[in-house]
């Protein structure tokens, strides 16, 4: 559901917070004084300035917001932070993700951490045929 920039040479269109937001209550059949009331805003007016562009969510706010609309909190919070401060941004993607590794592959990574249950583990490829193997030790 989120694009992915990570690793591109060329600037991939990225889809905004507000259209996020729109897109996934339309999906769930949510109004914007559930959605609201899940963030713990006083007026649902707060959730139609920021889906008309005019205010910015909270960041506070993402953990809340991805889990009402059923979205991944960390893709969640980095459009919005894309979005108020894009420097900052790209700064915090370099240091927390130096290998810039794209949401799939991170996924990738927490699938086989998961099947090793807490053991080292070594993935191993067999020439480049797309079969892996992992070994836990």
């Amino acid at each position: 559901m989120f694009p992915s920039t990570a690793g591109t040479t060329a600037a991939a269109p990225t889809i905004s917070l507000a259209h996020l937001i729109e897109t996934q209550q339309a999906l769930l059949g949510l109004s914007n004084q559930a959605v609201s009331t899940a963030l713990g805003l006083e007026r649902p007016i707060v959730l139609s300035l920021v889906k008309a562009g005019a205010m910015m969510m909270p960041l506070i706010k993402i953990p809340a917001l991805a889990a009402v609309l059923e979205l991944d909190a960390t893709e969640l919070l980095k459009t919005a932070l894309r979005e108020s401060d894009p420097v900052l941004s790209q700064v915090i993607e370099e240091v927390f993700n130096p290998l810039h590794l794209t949401s799939t592959e991170q996924n990738l990574l927490k699938h086989l951490r998961g099947l090793c249950g807490g053991r080292h583990a070594a993935p191993i490829v067999f020439s480049g045929k797309g079969v892996i193997a992992l070994v836990t030790v």
